[in-house]
């Protein structure tokens, strides 16, 4: 008999292993056993025949037993019944997500079991999508594209005045074209949280969400990254809109960021070590004269990593900065170079995302980057 089991304890809605493990989406938490080369879920009366139709594991069993017998010996929760269901099998070594939950772990221990958190990420093999997988990232990729089109609509019918931009006669503002965002992604079953449109000096932060009025003329940065409500899986996509007459110092930057997007996209291969496609946008701006370093208490050019992966997580591996691995035939990864110049109250980013295949790298964005097509007039 099997002495040891690798444990979750958690929702379908916020634990992706679980999720991956078991394909069964709830609000509240559940107990995961793995214990050899049989699964097992534990689960209130309320979710378990839904379970039995929907969830993945070899077995599909009510807590109600183990409640029963746990409320005789004066115990309460989840940990009380999972340490019962697993001491009536055997075990008494756990191996848990190294996320998981103190006082659960410390609610174990005090029952006897080893708890040890896992090395690196618990499930692993989730960096690897199948041809599925990739294809429900694409088709979240697909709604985003959508969006991003409809906002750009936008900026076509709206006008420039006094260096600012203008939609049926008021400034257009940052949260306005979030909103519009937000009820797109929706009418695609796609949930947007946090989606960036920061335009002018507020692009220059990479992660500034973007408020008040638009500016003509500047960089606005759209980084759009939902997730689909029914398969969770997310996509990720940066494009740099103009409004207006640009200054050639910005279509420069723009021109700039796109060469060296392209340059990374190029060596993206099955075998090619990750950090070569950081390497890459790197020396492109060093040979193009853009310059990264803090001036006046602010970082400025290029100073976060080209990319990661995306999946159930929006950040997963594999990491595609100045570390990296080799990367794989199923790695879906970003490549997003951006340079952020608050002098010259611009910053520019571009992101698409890359299928590794066995024979190269599917780029799964279509949205188009070429001047034409960014810069409004």
């Amino acid at each position: 008999m099997e002495s040891e089991a690798r444990l979750i304890i958690a929702s379908g809605e916020q634990s992706p292993d679980l999720y991956y493990r078991t394909g069964f989406l709830t609000p509240d938490p559940y107990i995961y056993a793995e214990i050899g080369n049989e699964s097992f879920m534990l689960l209130s009366d309320l979710e378990r025949d839904r379970a039995r139709k929907e969830g993945k594991a070899t077995h599909i069993l009510s807590t109600s037993e183990w409640e029963e017998q746990a409320r005789k010996e004066g115990k309460r929760g989840l940990s009380a019944i999972a340490a019962l269901f697993l001491k009536s099998r055997g075990i008494s070594t756990l191996t848990v997500p190294y996320d998981f939950p103190f006082g659960l772990a410390k609610s174990l221990l005090s029952e006897g079991f080893s708890v040890s958190p896992a090395e690196g990420s618990f499930t692993p093999q989730r960096a690897l999508k199948s041809r599925e997988e990739a294809d429900k990232i694409r088709k979240v990729q697909e709604g985003v594209e959508q969006a991003l089109r409809t906002v750009s609509g936008l900026l076509r019918k709206s006008t420039v005045r006094d260096g600012w931009i203008y939609l049926e006669g008021l400034r257009l503002t940052s949260e306005k074209v979030k909103f519009v965002l937000k009820e797109e992604l929706l009418g695609h079953d796609l949930i947007g949280q946090h989606t960036i449109v920061a335009g002018g000096e507020q692009a220059c932060d990479p992660h500034n969400e973007g408020s008040g009025p638009l500016p003509a003329h500047l960089p606005i940065v759209f980084d759009i990254f939902p997730f689909s409500e029914k398969t969770r899986y997310f996509a990720d996509m940066t494009r740099t809109l103009f409004k207006g007459a640009v200054a050639s110092r910005h279509r420069d930057l723009y021109e700039a960021v796109l060469s060296a997007q392209e340059r990374a996209i190029a060596k993206a291969a099955p075998g090619v070590d990750s950090s070569l496609l950081h390497q890459a946008v790197e020396e492109r701006f060093a040979e193009l004269g853009y310059t990264t370093g803090e001036v006046e208490g602010r970082m400025e050019g290029f100073f976060h990593g080209t990319g990661h992966g995306v999946g159930l997580e929006i950040h997963e591996a594999p990491r595609v900065g100045k570390t990296g691995v080799p990367l794989l035939p199923g790695h879906v990864i970003t490549v997003e170079p951006g340079l952020y110049y608050p002098r010259l109250s611009g910053g520019v980013r571009i992101e698409d995302m890359l299928y590794i295949t066995p024979s190269g790298a599917e780029n799964l964005t279509t949205y188009p980057k070429d001047w034409s097509s960014v810069a409004i007039p």
